[in-house]
């Protein structure tokens, strides 16, 4: 089988492209660019080509952009839910702060009184919740 026909039946049977046929049968692309054109089923062939090349394409970069997508709104979920129970976590816990601790945590809320020998609340400056003890023994 001499070149040309080879060259044909791997283009136009077995769809290789260029390159492929050009290692194949170690000549360079550009030989084989040349006798290709030559034949008059290659314009047709080259266009379905590209147009088979170009589908592939789109559809390739739906699925990548797809699974992007997917992925990123898999983690935001993921993140969301976490904060969520972390939340729920720390408002469901139904204990209370000791008075010492709340004490320290509102040092300006409370003046030491000598005589009483306690923490009293500054009731002149402001207004006491109902929850605040009035005085903290030491």
């Amino acid at each position: 089988m001499d070149k040309i026909a080879t060259i044909n039946e791997l283009y136009f049977e077995k769809k290789k492209n260029l390159t492929e046929i050009a290692q194949i049968i170690n000549t360079s692309v550009s030989y084989i660019s040349k006798i290709l054109r030559k034949d008059e089923r290659y314009k047709e062939e080259k266009e379905k080509r590209k147009k088979d090349n170009l589908i592939q394409r789109r559809e390739t970069q739906k699925e990548l952009i797809y699974t992007k997508r997917k992925n990123k709104k898999d983690t935001d979920f993921i993140d969301m839910k976490k904060k969520h129970e972390q939340a729920a976590k720390e408002l469901s816990k139904h204990s209370s702060i000791g008075n010492q601790d709340l004490r320290k945590w509102c040092s300006s809320a409370y003046i030491y009184n000598e005589k009483k020998k306690c923490y009293e609340f500054d009731t002149k400056n402001l207004l006491k919740p109902h929850d605040f003890p009035m005085y903290i023994k030491v």
